[in-house]
């Protein structure tokens, strides 16, 4: 008798233990989970009536909201545009730069509730066009409007130079593009270096492309 009892004891046990793993399992999925910034917008320098872009991005559950504030108040005037994604990437742009602009404070703060907002800052500087220093980024050969058919590679070009050789990050409507996730795209180095390469080339592939140069010096 001791042993018929003893089996089915432990084929009980047996399951709910599984039982309670699946539930935590479960629990946890649905935890909430605090505000954390994964891009934070970065020191920058550029030339008088050039335009520049500060990159903030959050994660979280639930997702949270990003603010951006501009040497600690709201977003000023028309040059600055702010575009949001679903992801919870946001852009802060600014058409064109002036001179009063240098040393302005750029600063994004995410929020969902959870606990204290989180903040990041990066300080703007702007440098005359007759004072740009050598090696400073430049760009020589622009992006052009391209059609291009369905299916088939499309070529946006950009030529930089500066020293050290400045680094190519492309836009897409004002919105970084992501090498790395898309295996379609992919940015030249040896032919034609800078130039974004786009492969079977779909209607979502369509927008407004830009070109950034960035070294550091």
């Amino acid at each position: 008798m001791i042993t018929r009892w003893s089996q089915p004891r432990r084929v009980r046990f047996h399951a709910s233990a599984v039982g309670i793993l699946l539930l935590l399992t479960l629990s946890l999925s649905s935890q909430d989970d605090p505000a954390r910034l994964t891009v934070r917008p970065d020191h920058s320098t550029v030339a008088e009536d050039s335009p520049i872009n500060f990159f903030c991005k959050s994660d979280g559950n639930p997702l949270p909201t990003v603010h951006w504030r501009v040497n600690g108040k709201g977003v000023p005037d028309s040059r600055y545009k702010i575009i949001s994604s679903s992801s919870g990437l946001s852009t802060l742009r600014i058409d064109s730069v002036q001179s009063g602009d240098n040393s302005t404070l750029i600063s994004c703060s995410a929020d969902n509730g959870i606990a204290n907002p989180i903040h990041a800052e990066a300080t703007l500087t702007v440098i005359a066009k007759k004072e740009v220093p050598i090696g400073f980024p430049r760009i020589d050969g622009h992006p052009s409007i391209k059609a291009v058919e369905y299916g088939r590679t499309a070529h946006v070009t950009c030529r930089v130079e500066g020293e050290p050789r400045p680094k190519v990050l492309w836009l897409r409507d004002n919105v970084p593009v992501d090498i790395r996730a898309n295996e379609r795209y992919s940015v030249a180095t040896l032919t034609n270096p800078g130039a974004l390469m786009i492969q079977l080339a779909r209607e979502e592939d369509q927008g407004r492309y830009e070109c950034v140069a960035r070294n550091i010096h």
